[in-house]
């Protein structure tokens, strides 16, 4: 069992939602947390509060869909914290939109976040990371999936799922584990926002397209990194939090809006 206690731990998009828990329940496991936001301060900051009622912390910003923005990540923590043990590539961005509709703009946005932030924090985290550490990726069930007007949010999140395998590979002879978590909808701003746009309470999502009749809490997902975390045989594995959508087939479309565009919750 790999003890995190006295652990460094890095949790990129760590302001709000997913990130926090995951901050927050790596701290209770007695792990130093780098906190990481993008631009908004005030939420990383909460945070980083929540995290040193249990455990130290700092708050770093940076833009980790640049290179740049990782290797600040990298430099900060390290000027804090002589070694880093723990990556978690949180960072993520969910925008529904047809695909013949989305623009460069969007497209750069989408990929930067979802899969570029992997990409160069893995590869600038990788470098350094000791003492047998282990790098975790949220993913999405989209990724596994597909969900309609989600094309390049689950492209993206398909692509970091398969990373986590090669990377299992590349990275073992530095004794570094790689998972990934795919989660389906998630209590969040993020999900919450997905059921608004199906225009159905969540009550009904769940009742329809669960077998546990309930949205994922963003603790549920923690407590899964923290597992992938201890668990020391388990490498370049997925674990599925999706209340058992995924076993369900034939799932009915949702009008969207007052046209005939649908998207289905599969």
């Amino acid at each position: 069992m790999y003890e995190i206690k006295g652990k460094t731990a890095v949790i990129t998009g760590s302001g709000r939602g997913i990130g926090r828990e995951i901050a927050i329940a790596l701290a209770k496991e007695g792990a130093r947390v780098v906190v990481n936001v993008k631009k908004r301060v005030d939420d990383g900051n909460e945070t980083l509060r929540r995290v040193r009622e249990y455990s130290d912390g700092i708050m770093v910003q940076a833009d980790v869909s640049t290179r740049q923005g990782c290797r600040d990540l990298v430099k900060k923590s390290l000027d804090a914290y002589d070694k880093i043990h723990i990556l978690v590539n949180n960072a993520g961005l969910g925008i529904g939109m047809p695909f013949l509709d989305t623009d460069d703009r969007l497209i750069e946005k989408m990929i930067g976040t979802n899969l570029m932030s992997n990409i160069y924090c893995s590869q600038e985290f990788g470098r350094i990371i000791q003492d047998n550490g282990c790098i975790v990726i949220i993913s999405s069930l989209a990724g596994i999936r597909p969900m309609a007007m989600l094309s390049l949010y689950g492209t993206a999140k398909a692509a970091i799922l398969k990373m986590a395998e090669y990377l299992a590979i590349e990275l073992a002879p530095k004794h570094i584990r790689v998972n990934a978590v795919a989660p389906s909808v998630v209590k969040t701003k993020m999900g919450e926002s997905l059921i608004d746009f199906l225009h159905i309470s969540e009550e009904e999502y769940g009742l329809k397209h669960t077998l546990t009749g309930k949205m994922i809490m963003p603790e549920e997902v923690a407590d899964a990194v923290v597992f992938l975390i201890k668990s020391q045989s388990i490498t370049g594995q997925t674990i599925v939090i999706d209340s058992g959508q995924s076993l369900l087939s034939g799932l009915p479309s949702e009008t969207v809006g007052n046209n005939s565009t649908t998207l289905s919750i599969i």
